[in-house]
């Protein structure tokens, strides 16, 4: 039962699990708007510092740089279960799909399963073996009144010819969180390949990378790092024979220069994502994001979050709104959304009352995080109240 005083809710799930002073920019709004940019750690401006330091100190500075990179690897590998050589560090989501995209070895008949909701870049370097290679396309439809991609829905679509079926861990358009170990039993049933973005949970709810074959998360989200770096997974006991078709000199065997030519070997872990140098300064921010969040636990985070989401959601319904986003806890992560018919007003009407939220796609999304509390999620349905009420007299 929620604790309450004087009317006031003081569970301690619904308290911030750090101080709001620990970012830049929360002395006065409500930041709910982390699904789309995650406030700033006061702490990162010293890693950067660190990070210039290094740069500067020759051949010794680069190897501590390297250093930081492989300690981020191995903290990254805690945090999804699985091996630091099976983490990369692609340049973005988008620059690692691609590179997995381009490297499957389609077939005539083959097909990719995905939710045409799903988010432009994991869907786009699919459709595009499309127009290439001629790969079918399969995308799940809304269905009436609603956006859910049920387990159901999905596998109906998954058959003996499926090479890739690629979903989001949390979607980021309704919110919806899906069940990872299901899904991957039913792609190694069928012989496919599951593909994962995990950009709305990791960082918020627990990621186990195995469940995928291939496993891609932006950093400057949930996970508190910075744009410039993205995480890569590589499952090798499933799939050890993948190579990208990409290469730079990050990614194979070093060679003398009188040796240089054919033959060559690429490296055979996830360092293949890293054609060139990885984003050392962005690498450095994520170091010091993971060891601020790892000491919290996840597992406290993800109660802390879905406590919040509820709460929000709940009230939405209560203002007479219908969330995109699944009501039951298991259903979903940090993110609530729901429609609107002027995205831009909303956007104009929440930041003049100091709520921070996230618009587009014809929709509200709010995303609570461990530094939220029960007061802000109060501040943004005060504010929605309001707009709501300003909306219905000008009709």
């Amino acid at each position: 039962m929620e604790a309450v005083l004087d009317g006031v809710d003081k569970s301690p799930a619904l308290r911030s699990l750090v101080p709001k002073s620990d970012f830049l920019g929360l002395e006065h709004a409500a930041h709910l708007a982390t699904g789309g940019e995650a406030p700033f750690l006061r702490s990162h401006l010293e890693a950067l510092a660190r990070f210039g330091l290094h740069k500067s100190q020759g051949m010794a500075g680069r190897e501590r740089l390297f250093e930081v990179v492989d300690e981020t690897r191995v903290a990254l590998a805690r945090l999804l279960g699985c091996e630091p050589e099976e983490v990369g560090f692609p340049y973005s989501v988008a620059h690692g799909m691609n590179m997995l995209a381009h490297s499957i070895e389609f077939q005539s008949g083959d097909n990719v399963v995905m939710e045409q909701w799903e988010f432009p870049s994991v869907l786009y370097p699919w459709i595009e073996q499309r127009k290439r290679r001629g790969v079918e396309v399969r995308l799940l439809a809304p269905e009436p009144g609603g956006w859910r991609a049920s387990f159901d829905r999905m596998s109906a679509l998954v058959d003996g010819r499926t090479r890739v079926l690629g979903i989001s861990q949390v979607s980021y358009l309704t919110g919806e969180r899906h069940d990872l170990s299901a899904i991957s039993k039913l792609t190694q049933a069928a012989g496919a390949l599951l593909v994962v973005d995990s950009t709305h949970a990791l960082g918020a709810i627990p990621v186990y990378a195995p469940h995928a074959d291939f496993l891609f998360s932006a950093c400057y989200k949930w996970i508190l790092g910075t744009h410039g770096v993205a995480v890569a997974y590589w499952n090798r006991r499933r799939v050890p024979n993948w190579r990208p078709i990409e290469f730079g000199w990050h990614s194979v065997e070093p060679q003398h220069p009188k040796q240089h030519g054919d033959p060559f070997e690429l490296h055979d872990d996830a360092r293949v994502f890293e054609a060139g140098n990885p984003g050392f300064a962005a690498i450095a921010v994520l170091h010091n994001a993971l060891r601020y969040l790892m000491p919290i636990r996840i597992d406290r985070i993800e109660q802390h979050v879905t406590a919040l989401s509820g709460r929000l959601h709940g009230r939405l319904v209560e203002l007479g709104l219908r969330p995109l986003t699944p009501a039951v806890s298991e259903q979903r992560a940090g993110n609530v959304a729901f429609n609107v018919a002027n995205e831009e007003h909303w956007r104009r009407e929440l930041e003049r009352r100091d709520v921070l939220a996230w618009t587009g796609d014809g929709r509200v999304r709010f995303s609570t995080h461990l530094f939220n509390d029960a007061d802000d999620v109060d501040r943004a349905i005060a504010a929605v109240a309001e707009i709501v009420e300003r909306v219905e007299r000008a009709d």
